[in-house]
C-alpha cells in the first residue's frame, strides 16, 4: 500500500542473495526483498529539520553490516557506551540501508548518519559514523518498524505535497507574519509524526510543527 501510494517506480527491492548474508528478521528481509526503498523522488527524501536539511539516500541493493561501513569503532563496542541504549543494542546486527548526508558545507557541521535497521529488534535508526567527544556512538532511534518508517516517510510526503500547495495560493506572503486563512491552519495543526522517537536523551522528531513550513522548491 506505502508502495503503490508513493509511486511504485520509485521503489527498489534488495537481491535475496545479498539478503540472505545478514542479520535480518524475517519481516525486514521480506519487506526489502518484495517492496524495497523509495530512491525518490528527491524531494520526498529531504527533510526540512529545524536547523538542517538532510536527504536520505537508500541503497537497497547494497545493503551491508554496519561495522564494514566506516564506522569509527569505540571502546564499548559493540555497544554505544550510552547506558540507556547499551540495554538493548548491538551494533554488530546493524544493517546499513543508506545514509543521511545534511545540507552543511564540509566543516565542523557537516555530519553524515548512516540509516541502519537493528536486525535483532528491528528498530530503524540514525547511526553517526564518528564518535562523538565522549567517545560514544551516538544513535538516534526513528521507528520501531521498517514497516512504520516507510509509512511515516509517505505520510510526510504527502504533508509537503499538500502544504505547497496550500502555500503556493500566497505568493505574496511576508513570512514573518501569520496566516490565518482556515484552510492553511488546518493542514499547519494536523500536520503528520514523522519518524518520531527519543534515544539518548536527545529526540528526533520530524514534525510538521518542529520541521518548520516545508520549503516550495
Amino acid at each position: 500500500m506505502t508502495r503503490n501510494a508513493w509511486g511504485a517506480r520509485y521503489f527498489a527491492p534488495s537481491p535475496e542473495q545479498r539478503l540472505g548474508d545478514l542479520p535480518l528478521s524475517q519481516d525486514a528481509a521480506s519487506l526489502l526483498q518484495s517492496i524495497g526503498l523509495p530512491t525518490g523522488p528527491p524531494a520526498a527524501l529531504q527533510l526540512c529539520l529545524r536547523f538542517e536539511t538532510v536527504n536520505i539516500t537508500h541503497r537497497p541493493a547494497a545493503l551491508h553490516l554496519l561495522a564494514a561501513a566506516g564506522l569509527e569503532i569505540g571502546p564499548a563496542f559493540p555497544r554505544t557506551g550510552q547506558p540507556e541504549l547499551d540495554t538493548w543494542i548491538d551494533l554488530r546486527n546493524f544493517v546499513v540501508l543508506g545514509e543521511v548526508p545534511n545540507d552543511s558545507e564540509p566543516g565542523p557541521w557537516f555530519r553524515t548518519r548512516l540509516l541502519c535497521v537493528d536486525g535483532t529488534r528491528g528498530n530503524v535508526c540514525w547511526v553517526y559514523q564518528a564518535l562523538s567527544k565522549r567517545q560514544c556512538t551516538d544513535c538516534d532511534l526513528l521507528n520501531s518498524s521498517l514497516t512504520g518508517y516507510l509509512g511515516s516517510l509517505l505520510a510526510y510526503k504527502q504533508f509537503r505535497e499538500e502544504w505547497s500547495a496550500l502555500l503556493s495560493r500566497y505568493p505574496d506572503h511576508d513570512e514573518e507574519t501569520p496566516i490565518e486563512d482556515p484552510p492553511y491552519v488546518a493542514v499547519r495543526d494536523h500536520s503528520p509524526a514523522v519518524p518520531r522517537a527519543s534515544a539518548s536523551g536527545r529526540s528526533v522528531e520530524l514534525q510538521g510543527r518542529l520541521l518548520g513550513e516545508p520549503r516550495l522548491e
